[in-house]
């Protein structure tokens, strides 16, 4: 069989790119997860997620790992320069066809059921919230926001697959790529079969991470020098009362700090207002995440804290560096991820049960999460920057550096492996494209649609 386009990877970046192609093109999306209709866990959403589905339906799957997110869609504001740096590292882009291209993908979402509320929006607040953060050395990044919601986010990935499949797109899934093989013009994939394509775009987001190093290596692949990097940290856990004054300004703010002791770069990432902490399964390994709903409600608000750790020669390996420490991690927990009190980690001692339940302001959403000390398999320098990251963070949002604030671990983001591709999203290869996280480009839902979009048009002729 033969296609115009194939697309490996049904993420945001590669449902855009087929939106864009559909009608227009013969186009093909191959997905190694299930169908969106199809991506439900067995266990209790609200609890955790369990290891019995391989692939995971949490990390794979049509929509991609943000489709079972609580789908925050993040925006550049115009009227503030730093929040082009969110979402990707699209300098390499002209600014005013990354707006375009952003509108694009907010009126999409639009069209096929994504709410009307905007956040970010009251500048008025937002310059509160700068000068508040500024006050404390502390940038704030003010955005514009979407909030769909993980309750209501399948909805709408299944409204943009019916587009799709009405407008001859093919979506393939549980349909694992073994090969790509572009001197050939084939992918192969594990049950044998092999499919023909003049243009090929690699969409396989973080969880196809490692398998795009394999194949970038073997088929050379050109890889950018700024590729050594990697965002450890943890998930944070508070009353959501501490945070409600600027959860209600800007859905899910962003923080950046750099730290006193070690001058290192962290930031707050993907907070889940009134949400639950989240269990992901990667085979030998398991990561926390967040996610709330439009609907249902807890107590609590988390967020992620990440720092940015950059590695110099002859290091080559942050990605498995990144998974050593999952691995550790995990391995501490019997298989689970570990959960501490800030004020454990102070005293330098492992949680407990008695001491999460005594722990009176917040209870652990991830109940199968296991009390332990996070300093056991985090290098002290991250230790010390998510300490530092807190008590900084404290100045702005009064009580997130509280005794019982909970950390879980571990929290890891594997977007290493950066491609080299141009503004036209094509690799060293000018009929493969790379887009969306797996390859480094983009960060969430929002920047990997576009990249998506950018590569379609370029496939089009209409850049």
């Amino acid at each position: 069989m033969k296609y115009d386009v194939i697309i490996i990877g049904a993420g945001p970046g590669g449902m855009f790119a087929a939106y864009k192609l559909a009608g227009k093109l013969k186009v093909a999306i191959f997905e190694m997860g299930r169908s969106i209709s199809k991506r439900k866990c067995p266990s209790d959403l609200s609890e955790s997620y369990c290891t019995k589905c391989k692939p995971c339906n949490i990390t794979y799957g049509v929509g991609g790992a943000g489709g079972l997110s609580d789908g925050k869609l993040n925006y550049v504001n115009p009227n503030y320069p730093s929040s082009f740096t969110v979402g990707g590292d699209f300098e390499f882009i002209n600014e005013k066809y990354l707006m375009e291209k952003m509108e694009e993908v907010d009126n999409i979402f639009l069209k096929h059921g994504a709410p009307d509320e905007l956040y970010g929006v009251d500048e008025d607040k937002i310059d509160y919230l700068l000068k508040k953060a500024n006050a404390a050395g502390i940038e704030f990044v003010p955005l514009k926001q979407r909030h769909v919601g993980s309750d209501e986010l399948p909805k709408v990935i299944k409204s943009i697959v019916k587009y799709l499949k009405k407008n001859g797109v093919e979506i393939f899934t549980r349909k694992t790529v073994v090969d790509i093989n572009p001197r050939e013009k084939k992918i192969k994939t594990k049950d044998g079969k092999e499919y023909e394509y003049e243009y090929l775009i690699i969409g396989v987001g973080r969880g196809g991470s490692k398998w795009l190093e394999k194949w970038a290596n073997e088929y050379n692949l050109a890889v950018s020098e700024d590729s050594k990097a990697i965002d450890v940290g943890v998930r944070v856990e508070v009353p959501a009362s501490i945070m409600d004054e600027i959860t209600s300004i800007i859905y899910d703010p962003k923080l950046r700090i750099v730290t006193k002791k070690h001058d290192d770069y962290l930031r707050t990432f993907c907070t889940c207002p009134k949400g639950w902490v989240i269990r992901e399964d990667y085979g030998d390994f398991c990561l926390v995440n967040g996610h709330s709903k439009a609907k249902e409600k807890t107590n609590n608000t988390n967020f992620a804290l990440l720092g940015h750790y950059k590695f110099t020669e002859p290091f080559e390996q942050p990605n498995e560096w990144g998974r050593d420490l999952a691995r550790i991690t995990t391995k501490l927990g019997g298989g689970n991820p570990i959960i501490q009190r800030l004020k454990d980690l102070r005293l330098g001692r492992r949680s407990t049960q008695a001491r999460i339940k005594h722990n009176i302001l917040v209870q652990p959403t991830l109940k199968t999460a296991i009390p332990g000390d996070i300093s056991l398999a985090y290098p002290g320098r991250v230790i010390d920057d998510i300490m530092d990251a807190l008590e900084s963070l404290n100045n702005v949002i009064p009580g997130v550096a509280d005794d019982s604030t909970l950390l879980y671990a571990p929290e890891i983001k594997f977007y290493s492996l950066k491609l080299k591709v141009n503004e036209k999203m094509q690799t060293n290869i000018p009929y493969v494209y790379a887009i969306g996280d797996g390859a480094g480009i983009s960060r969430g839902i929002v920047g990997a649609a576009v990249t998506g979009l950018i590569a379609a048009e370029s496939i089009l002729g209409i850049i």
